[in-house]
């Protein structure tokens, strides 16, 4: 389709990460723009909203700042027709970072604002009636990923995010989301996948500033083949501990001491330890993670309460709820990540792990007559992307006081809370969570209460 070259005023940044304008009446995104620019853009010809592609930054706004990283921003010019860049031209429009170019505040700003919106469009919800708070920034904007995946570009011997919007290969040589030592891993593994002669499809990288190492996650086929190459990625590598070998089907196969272990809260060593792999989900960003914990019991309010809490993954809420509720049933499908939380917290006798689907588990205890049925004071759930649907009828069965849904999609978060409002709860406090700067995502903490 043909394009016009337009000059736009960025007034806003969009949920989805690009900057927003408006010309002729059309809703115009534009990637790498930030509120206040003055832009040129290649805007599709037609009617309503369309996306654009930057042509040129005419005039900078007051919320951009000069972005750190050399492979953010427009692809440059190749050297000669057809040639690799060169000199300091460098892998361009990386898809690991989306606001690198706008200052925090205003990120913080846009997040808040599309976060009440999905409450007000998805949840029917009224933001200033349901006690929405500020949003909690993350402690250090950049820097902060103590795990993140990658692809591996076999010709240059790195390891690549995706360009935006594309499968090709922007071959890091740096990254400022990523923690000083996960960068250097990321540096140091590249070459020596290809040196090891291993062809993983995925790749995912995880670092323990407490201990100082690492491990990775390699998606690939667990053949004996495999797992000789990983030794010999371990022996290579002096700072990677561990791998995790992982096909289409079948267990996955650990190599070397892959299970790593992360301070709950970095910087503060009697908060404790926490048992952690590269295949089973953990939060990257360890001191946001620290801030939503933090949050999320603060209105919960477990000292002295039996809770129940669902999707309880690798034990991330679970061990501070321990320390501060009578008793804890923690429920979570049977895998490397329940394994991990038991292990952790095999002396804590307040704690009983359930494994199996967490809804259906939470009827059954619901269900449950006699002197040794116990109902819960409150719930926490944490679900993944895709929520908790049905969420409402089961809190309604267990009659819980009050429950906290934590949740990394606004979307599923605002649909799941409605369902709950209908099922007779109400939305007593919104926490959103920045737990991933330079980018659009956010984390949300919705304390719920019985009664309207």
């Amino acid at each position: 389709m043909d394009a016009v070259r337009t000059e736009l005023e960025i007034d806003a940044l969009a949920p989805g990460g690009e900057g927003v304008g408006r010309t002729s009446g059309r809703t115009v995104f534009v990637p790498f723009a930030a509120p206040g620019d003055r832009v040129v853009a290649d805007v599709p010809a037609g009617e309503g909203p369309a996306h654009a592609v930057l042509v040129e930054l005419r005039a900078p706004g007051g919320a951009r700042v000069e972005p750190p990283c050399r492979h953010f921003g427009r692809p440059p010019v190749p050297t000669s027709p057809g040639g690799a860049a060169g000199g300091e031209n460098h892998d361009r429009e990386c898809g690991g970072c989306e606001w690198l170019h706008v200052r925090y505040e205003a990120q913080l700003a846009a997040k808040a604002r599309g976060f009440a919106e999905t409450l007000r469009r998805i949840g029917r919800l009224d933001p200033d009636a349901c006690g929405l708070r500020p949003i909690l920034p993350s402690p250090a904007p950049l820097r902060y990923r103590a795990r993140a995946k990658f692809h591996l570009d076999r010709g240059s011997g790195r390891l690549a995010f995706f360009r935006r919007r594309s499968h090709a290969p922007v071959r890091l040589e740096e990254c400022w989301l990523l923690s000083p030592g996960l960068d250097a891993l990321r540096a140091s593994v590249g070459p020596a996948l290809v040196e090891a002669r291993l062809s993983p499809s995925e790749v995912a990288l995880e670092w323990s500033e407490e201990q100082g190492r690492g491990s990775a996650l390699l998606v690939t086929e667990p053949t004996a083949a495999a797992r000789g190459r990983a030794e010999a990625l371990l022996a290579a590598v002096p700072g990677l501990a561990g791998v995790v070998l992982r096909g289409e089907a079948g267990p996955a196969i650990p190599v070397g001491a892959p299970v790593l272990r992360l301070a709950r809260v970095p910087g503060r060593p009697a908060a404790g330890l926490q048992r952690t792999r590269p295949d089973v989900f953990q939060q990257a960003n360890r001191g946001a993670n620290a801030v939503l914990v933090e949050a999320a019991l603060e209105l919960l309010r477990p000292d002295g309460e039996d809770v129940l809490e669902l999707f309880c993954g690798a034990g991330n809420f679970t061990g501070p709820l321990a320390a501060r509720a009578r008793s804890v049933a923690a429920v979570e499908v049977q895998g490397p990540a329940l394994d991990l939380a038991r292990e952790d917290l095999a002396g804590a006798a307040a704690v009983r792990f359930f494994a199996g689907d967490a809804l259906r588990l939470a009827l059954a205890l619901a269900r449950e007559r006699g002197a040794a049925a116990r109902r819960p004071g409150a719930v926490l759930l944490d679900p993944p992307r895709e929520g908790a649907k049905g969420i409402g009828p089961a809190l309604r069965e267990l009659g819980a006081a009050r429950a906290v849904y934590v949740s990394c999609d606004p979307a599923t978060l605002a649909r799941d809370v409605r369902a709950c409002v209908e099922a007779g709860y109400r939305v007593a406090a919104v926490q959103p969570v920045d737990m991933f700067p330079q980018t659009h995502h956010v984390e949300g903490v919705v304390l719920l209460v019985a009664g309207k």
